[in-house]
C-alpha cells in the first residue's frame, strides 16, 4: 500500500534532480559559448571593426586615447587585453543566456533571432556612446554604427545555436539531463522570460538611437 506514493516521491524528487542538472548544463554551455562567440565577435571582430573604421577615418585622429583608453592606430599588447577581457565578458553574458534559456520556450531559430535583436540594441546602446570622443573622431558614422550593432548581434545570434550544439553531445550530456525539453518554469515562466527579452530590447533600442541623434 505504501509502496505506490514513495515512488511518486521518488519520481518527482528525480525529475527535480534532472531540472537542477539540466540548468546547470545549461549555464555552464552558455559560459563556453559565450565565451567562444566573446572572444570571435567581440575580440578578434572587434579589432578589426576599429582597424577599417580608423582606415576610413582622418589620418588626425591618429595618437588620440579611444574610450577604450588605448591610441588609435596603434596596435599593441593592450589590444590582446582587450580581446582575452572581451571573451570573459562573452562568457558572462552566455551565462546570463544559459538561465533565461531555461524559462523561454519556442524554436531555436526564434531564439537566435531574439537575442540578436536584443543584444545587438543593447549592446550597440552600450558601445556607441555620445558621451565619448570614438564616434564623435571616427568617420563615417553610419558605417562604426552599422559594424559596431551588428557584432553584438552576431554574438547574440551565436550563442543560441552553439549552446544548443554542446547540449546536442550526448557523452558530455545524457538527454535526461540537459533539461532541453524540461522548460520546468511552464507558460507563466516563458512569458516572464520574453518580457525581459522584450523590455531589455526596447531600452536598448530607445538607448541607441538617442546616441545616434545626439551623434548626429
Amino acid at each position: 500500500m505504501d509502496e505506490t506514493p514513495n515512488a511518486a516521491v521518488v519520481t518527482e524528487r528525480v525529475s527535480w534532480l534532472d531540472v537542477a542538472a539540466g540548468s546547470a548544463a545549461s549555464l555552464v554551455t552558455g559560459v563556453v559559448a559565450g565565451g567562444l562567440a566573446g572572444f570571435v565577435w567581440g575580440g578578434v571582430g572587434g579589432r578589426i571593426a576599429m582597424r577599417v573604421i580608423f582606415l576610413t577615418s582622418d589620418e588626425s585622429v591618429r595618437g588620440f586615447t579611444s574610450d577604450d583608453g588605448f591610441e588609435i592606430g596603434r596596435m599593441s599588447f593592450d589590444s590582446v587585453f582587450l580581446v582575452i577581457a572581451l571573451t570573459f565578458v562573452g562568457a558572462f553574458l552566455g551565462g546570463g543566456y544559459g538561465v533565461l534559456r531555461m524559462f523561454l520556450k519556442g524554436p531555436l531559430w526564434a531564439m537566435c533571432g531574439a537575442m540578436a535583436v536584443m543584444v545587438g540594441a543593447a549592446g550597440g546602446a552600450v558601445v556607441v556612446n555620445s558621451d565619448g570622443i570614438d564616434f564623435r573622431l571616427l568617420e563615417p558614422l553610419w558605417l562604426a554604427v552599422i559594424m559596431f550593432v551588428a557584432l553584438p548581434a552576431l554574438w547574440g545570434a551565436t550563442v543560441p545555436l552553439v549552446t544548443d550544439q554542446i547540449l546536442g553531445i550526448k557523452v558530455l550530456f545524457p538527454q535526461r539531463l540537459t533539461g532541453v525539453d524540461a522548460k520546468p518554469f511552464g507558460i507563466v515562466g516563458s512569458l516572464l522570460g520574453w518580457g525581459v527579452v522584450l523590455a531589455l530590447t526596447v531600452l536598448g533600442v530607445i538607448d541607441l538611437f538617442g546616441d545616434i541623434d545626439r551623434l548626429s
